[in-house]
């Protein structure tokens, strides 16, 4: 199962998870806790963890294609969330043993 992640830098990072556990929880499960939740997409999943300065998105999808799908779902909305602040995401892979070491 493929694997990236991406650290957005921002002190509105809570706003940003809460935003967007709300506006994916209208079309997929979404479990969420004060500082993370979990987007339950058919493809794959997305975990989003905000602290007071950092939003880390983690993406797992089924193949290629479907980790691409996600990455490009939750990042734009992000994006567009976080245009004020200019966000952007900058999807890296992760691979087992970066994954290992966590």
């Amino acid at each position: 199962m493929p694997r990236s992640e991406a650290i957005v830098r921002t002190p509105h990072a809570l706003h940003y998870l809460t935003q967007l556990g709300e506006h994916f929880a209208t079309a997929v499960a979404v479990k969420a806790t004060a500082n993370q939740a979990l987007i339950d997409f058919t493809f794959g999943t997305c975990r989003l963890d905000a602290t007071d300065d950092q939003f880390t998105l983690h993406a797992d999808g089924l193949d290629d294609i479907c980790l691409a799908r996600i990455e490009y779902l939750v990042g734009e909305h992000l994006e567009r969330l976080g245009a004020r602040e200019s966000l952007t995401t900058a999807w890296q892979p992760v691979t087992d043993s970066d994954s290992a070491q966590v």
